[in-house]
């Protein structure tokens, strides 16, 4: 059962400065489906960069500095732009 309240407040790290945090458990009980989310992220983020042109809005240099918290995430939100590729968008139109 997922309880909030062991991370609220309290450090993700353990000895060493290991996170402590396993988002599929491990072991007898870890989550079946594991794999089929990993092979998932994997070819949505494909399909994402086969389909689209991305760019920056502007000429600033993007910060990649991380933020704190349970998760790691950029300290400034990325924006960015997409726009479909050419040849992606003719065989869109086709359907």
């Amino acid at each position: 059962m997922f309880m909030l309240e062991r991370f609220v407040g309290g450090n993700v790290y353990g000895q060493g400065g290991k996170r402590m945090v396993m988002p599929f458990g491990m072991g007898r009980r870890k989550c079946p489906g594991e794999g089929l989310a990993w092979r998932t992220v994997g070819v949505a983020l494909t399909v994402m960069l086969q389909c689209f042109e991305w760019g920056r809005v502007g000429e600033k240099v993007v910060d990649m500095s991380e933020g704190s918290g349970l998760t790691m995430h950029m300290s400034v939100p990325l924006v960015a732009v997409c726009r479909p590729r050419q040849d992606m968008d003719v065989i869109l139109k086709s359907l």
